[in-house]
């Protein structure tokens, strides 16, 4: 005889989904290249000690690189916010990784900042590590927004 607890069906949990690659895509693309703009605006901006105060703000403010990194930063971090109602934090945070190889690779070819040999091991090996979470669930548990959408 079967009890009835061992008839339910277990809920079953969040697995890769297009909207989770769609949402990872968009933050690893808005850190990385809100990344690459940020530091693209600075590089045009005067040393910090070197002009008054009013007007270094004034030039943070009307620097069209920094606004636009600034949005896409803002845009990665509604990305993360949102995967994070229905992916686990340990998922999340490691597939994001990604966006370390992305900016460095921008970093090298877009800014021409010499990547020494010794950092590339480092980029495989956080290649690496993303792999691995990549292949496992998204959820070991029923988010929020998994539980009152059922």
């Amino acid at each position: 005889m079967v009890s009835n607890s061992s008839k339910m069906k277990r809920p079953s949990l969040p697995q890769h989904t297009a909207k989770t690659l769609l949402f990872l895509a968009i933050a690893v693309a808005g850190n990385s290249f809100g990344n690459l703009l940020l530091a693209l605006g600075m590089n045009h901006m005067p040393d910090f000690a070197a002009v008054a105060l009013p007007r270094y703000l004034l030039g943070l403010v009307e620097n069209a690189a920094l606004l636009a990194g600034a949005a896409l930063t803002a845009v990665y971090t509604l990305a993360q916010v949102s995967l994070f109602s229905w992916a686990d934090l340990s998922y999340v945070i490691p597939c994001i990784a990604s966006s370390y190889v992305l900016s460095t690779l921008l970093g090298e070819f877009v800014l021409g900042e010499p990547v020494r040999l010794v950092r590339w091991p480092g980029v495989a090996l956080i290649c690496f590590g993303v792999y691995l979470v990549a292949t496992t669930p998204v959820a070991t548990k029923i988010h929020a927004a998994e539980a009152q959408s059922r």
